[in-house]
């Protein structure tokens, strides 16, 4: 895919709008990444922008931003289609919060992106719809479920994009589009609107190319159950000392970042390392965790299996006995694997989770971030799909929504990938594939963890 083929800037908002809406008419639809164009939905919101900058209003934090959304996200007067030729209700007759905040600060919601079927699958890889491609390189997966939010992001069709994220499905389309995916604290961002997979697991995440507008679209879609605190700066300015205002001085600690599920990842993290060699130059490390995150994740994964799929057939069970021949093969496969999971079963694996969120909190006792592989491995293409490559990809994005902390993912380059043989025509090196890392923060500090992943992206050089 041609790297050049985005929209370029535009004279004037309104033929920036009307270039966005022809690249996913063209662009996003040759992608596969389209289900629906909200231009006369973009068109009456950018006149309003241009009637309020007539009337010397202010401008707003968005104005003006393209943006897609996941088609599991309702917008008023447009199917929700899931990816899915499951019929699941009526088309909504209003939008869900995190769409309409959106707009309230300027942003214009131009197309809804297709996706795995019902969120239900990490690799994209099942949707009514067909597969979205990969603007990095077509062959390569491109992961899911929000894949096609990532694709048009990746392929400079619009600047900003929702998705969902229940074990990965947006962190993970982020690392093999080559571009920003970030899972908020669990619970900051409302969920009304947005059809289920796991209610206790889910999160609505943002997919860009530019971390600042990111947060500030983050920002945007923030409720009042976020906790606005500011990055754990406790080593940087004025020396390392800081004047509470009471005339003493305290000081302050430098940044510490847990390296312990790096450090275990062996030779399949080499870039990442290298990465973290430049990025974290002037921040403590350590791997003192290591034994405690091991013991953790070891026990988040029964957990997340048992109330995954309870929640999951739960909720299609409405839709199962008549429409069950409608649904994509593996994703109907993952419905019915929950039938035989007893509310009993469900509610003692809640308490767990609950009690294991309250207990692994400590970890940031002493730590203020957790620097991770993106995924075990590298970003794969569809023909070396295996039996293993769901778990690969969730290896180190799962545990997090489990635990609900913030979590995001950097792009930090691409490896070439080669032959081992001499060059020839039949024998030349793939395209690069993308790489990423993973930073996650304390529940409740996603402005800490975005500024802090500027921090890191600036000193590597990206």
């Amino acid at each position: 895919m041609d790297e050049n083929r985005g929209i370029h800037q535009a004279d004037s908002p309104v033929e920036s709008l009307e270039q966005t809406i022809a690249a996913v008419e063209g662009i996003g639809r040759e992608l596969n990444a389209v289900t629906s164009v909200m231009g006369d939905r973009a068109r009456t919101l950018a006149r309003k922008s241009a009637e309020r900058s007539s009337a010397g209003e202010p401008s707003r934090n968005l104005e003006g931003v393209a943006f897609a959304i996941k088609d599991v996200i309702d917008v008023a007067g447009f199917p929700t289609t899931m990816g899915s030729k499951v019929s699941s209700g009526l088309d909504p007759s209003t939008s869900a919060p995190v769409v309409s905040l959106l707009e309230r600060d300027g942003a214009l919601p131009v197309v809804k992106t297709n996706c795995q079927e019902y969120s239900y699958g990490i690799l994209g890889d099942e949707s009514a719809f067909g597969r979205v491609v990969n603007p990095v390189d077509p062959p390569l997966c491109t992961a899911g479920s929000s894949s096609g939010s990532a694709a048009l992001v990746a392929a400079g069709v619009v600047p900003l994009a929702l998705g969902t994220d229940t074990a990965g499905s947006v962190r993970v389309p982020a690392v093999c589009q080559g571009v920003i995916g970030f899972k908020p604290t669990f619970g900051v961002v409302s969920t009304e609107g947005v059809f289920p997979l796991s209610p206790s697991f889910d999160t609505v995440g943002l997919f860009a190319r530019d971390l600042p507008l990111l947060t500030t679209a983050f920002a945007a879609i923030a409720g009042d159950g976020r906790v606005a605190d500011q990055p754990t700066e406790r080593g940087a300015d004025n020396g390392g000392q800081d004047d509470d205002g009471g005339g003493s001085v305290q000081t302050k600690q430098p940044l510490t970042v847990d390296l312990s599920l790096l450090e275990s990842a062996g030779e399949s993290a080499e870039g990442t390392r290298r990465w973290v060699d430049r990025a974290l130059t002037e921040v403590r490390t350590t791997s003192a965790r290591s034994e405690e995150l091991s013991e953790v994740i070891e026990r988040l994964s029964g957990i997340y299996d048992i109330v995954r799929r309870y929640e999951a057939y739960v909720l299609h069970q409405q839709f199962a006995e008549e429409q069950g021949e409608l649904y994509q093969p593996g994703v109907w496969a993952k419905i019915m694997s929950g039938q035989t999971i007893t509310e009993a079963e469900y509610q003692e694996q809640i308490v767990a989770l609950e009690e294991l969120r309250a207990s692994a909190a400590s970890i940031f006792d002493d730590v203020d971030f957790l620097l991770t592989p993106a995924i075990e491995g590298e970003v794969i293409r569809w023909d070396e799909i295996g039996p293993d490559s769901a778990a690969r990809f969730m290896r180190y994005s799962m545990p997090f929504n489990v635990l609900g902390w913030p979590a995001v993912t950097l792009p930090i380059g691409a490896s070439a990938q080669g032959t081992g043989a001499e060059e020839t025509e039949s024998a030349r090196p793939e395209p690069a594939r993308p790489e990423s890392v993973q930073i996650v923060g304390r529940p409740h500090n996603d402005e800490g963890l975005l500024a802090f992943a500027a921090r890191l992206s600036s000193a590597a050089g990206l």
